[in-house]
């Protein structure tokens, strides 16, 4: 079988002809935006982009066009771009993800916006509105909010570790966001039209972001689900188990944050590529996706450490070939150097270190221990009752589930697809039990794509299709409360 996302052109092409096509493509991708929406026009702190005459830019495309023609006759940029959708299109992975990632994401959408409709909000109202159009406002729920003001206008910190502020958040979703947007039609700036109220404008644009957070988000769920159902498909040898993986990772109850305005998808695609390049040994590809992973979410860092044991599984299996450990020890650091690259940032910015690790303090972040955790569950038990602990702790209860499930299969996950997987899971899930508690743990069990890749290998086919309705149903419920406004973390 062939893997089609990055696939292989008939003809070899040298490394100037395929950053030549890079190159073309990305132009012709500017002039379409620009055709279609006004064009590119952002600013990155003191640096601004614009790409917004069509003229320019179909000459600039023209003129690559003719250079790549003129200087390598042997396949035109055309053919390789050809060659590369119909690879996409007819991608096995691409046609066992879409129908879940339609299905899934549309009904959860409109689950969602019917629950806001009539279901309304708690008492009180929503903490802020970016629209007065439900429809509008309706992706701008709990982080999204803080996702969104790093889009717009960057990071900003008053010295006070006490108060929630937005270095907390990596920079590589709303980078993404920004970028998506910017070619959106977002503008940043004055009013294009001097009628237009500053605040319509600011409006419009706070909007945009949303919808490209959604669209960013979206997109790379789905192809996080094809690389998905190839790892799957390689770690049990089975296409059937690669299937359920990627329905079990679609239905799972907390995977609507793949359709919020969240880092989830973004850190299920650089995980789930970074793991298939690696051990395929396409260190490039594997680096880039750890580092990128690394600037996407904390615990991204910690990618490094599966990855590490690969690495070190790779050596031993070469009977101990020191040019595979040089290459693939490097290549498993990137996770960990794309967090120190946020850090030193954020330190020349502020002169403190690990600034994002203390921002967390004020969402109730601090180190307890287990030994804690347990003995504040059970005194809440004696105290309320099995049934009123059950009342007051519903939510707390499905995080506490998914983390038990975690925990449950590292052994047997292990065992059948590696330990570099188990080691994945426990790095993945240890730190945030003990410094916050059951707090967002669905949110964190819902990119451990080995779980995932092991149930839909052990759960058998009979029973598969049960576990899928009452998972979605499960999500669809949780996503209905997160967009009208109430804790499910």
């Amino acid at each position: 079988m062939t893997d089609s996302l990055l696939p292989l052109p008939p003809v070899a092409r040298p490394a100037w002809v395929r950053v030549l096509d890079v190159a073309i493509t990305i132009s012709l991708v500017l002039l379409i935006a620009a055709v279609v929406t006004g064009g590119l026009r952002v600013r990155f702190d003191d640096v601004r982009v614009t790409a917004e005459s069509p003229w320019r830019l179909g000459l600039v495309a023209g003129a690559l066009l003719a250079a790549r023609t003129f200087a390598w006759r042997r396949q035109s940029w055309w053919e390789v771009a050809a060659a590369r959708i119909r690879a996409i299109v007819t991608d096995r992975g691409l046609r066992r993800a879409l129908p879940w990632v339609l299905t899934a994401r549309l009904v959860v959408l409109y689950a969602s916006y019917v629950g806001v409709i009539v279901i309304g909000y708690p008492e009180g109202g929503p903490p802020f509105r970016t629209s007065a159009n439900e429809f509008h406002n309706l992706l701008g729920r709990w982080d999204a909010g803080w996702y969104v003001t790093i889009a717009e206008s960057g990071y900003n910190y008053w010295g006070n570790q006490n108060t929630q502020t937005n270095v907390a958040f990596f920079p590589a979703y709303p980078f993404a966001v920004r970028t998506t947007a910017a070619l959106l039609g977002a503008r940043w700036g004055s009013p294009d039209d001097p009628a237009d109220s500053f605040q319509a404008f600011t409006e419009r644009r706070h909007v945009r972001l949303l919808q490209s957070g959604w669209l960013v988000s979206v997109v790379a769920f789905t192809w996080a689900l094809v690389y998905l159902f190839r790892l799957a498909r390689d770690l049990t040898d089975s296409e059937e188990a690669a299937t359920a993986a990627v329905a079990l990772a679609a239905t799972y109850p907390f995977a609507f944050f793949y359709g919020a305005v969240y880092t989830e998808g973004l850190f299920l695609l650089c995980a789930t590529a970074a793991a298939y390049h690696f051990q395929r040994r396409q260190w490039a590809w594997a680096a880039v996706a750890g580092l990128i992973a690394g600037l996407t979410r904390p615990n991204g860092c910690l990618l490094s450490v599966p990855l590490g044991i690969l690495a070190l599984d790779a050596w031993r299996r070469d009977d101990y070939r020191w040019q595979t450990l040089a290459a693939a020890l490097p290549t498993a650091a990137c996770a960990g150097l794309g967090m120190l690259a946020f850090t030193a940032w954020l330190h020349l910015q502020t002169g403190e270190w690990f600034l994002w690790m203390k921002a967390h303090g004020a969402w109730g972040r601090q180190f307890s221990g287990v030994h804690v955790l347990a003995h504040q569950r059970w005194r809440e038990l004696q105290g309320l009752g099995l049934y009123g602990y059950t009342v007051v702790n519903a939510i707390e209860i499905l995080n506490m589930a998914a983390t038990f499930l975690v925990l449950g299969v590292c052994w047997p996950v292990g065992r059948r697809m590696g330990w570099a997987w188990s080691a994945f899971l426990l790095v993945t899930v240890l730190p945030p039990l003990f410094m916050g508690g059951f707090l967002s743990m669905g949110r964190v069990t819902s990119t451990l794509f080995p779980v995932f890749i092991y149930l839909g290998w052990r759960v058998r086919a009979t029973a598969l299709p049960q576990v899928l309705v009452a998972a979605f149903g499960l999500q669809v419920a949780l996503a209905v409360m997160h967009f009208t406004w109430r804790q499910v973390f």
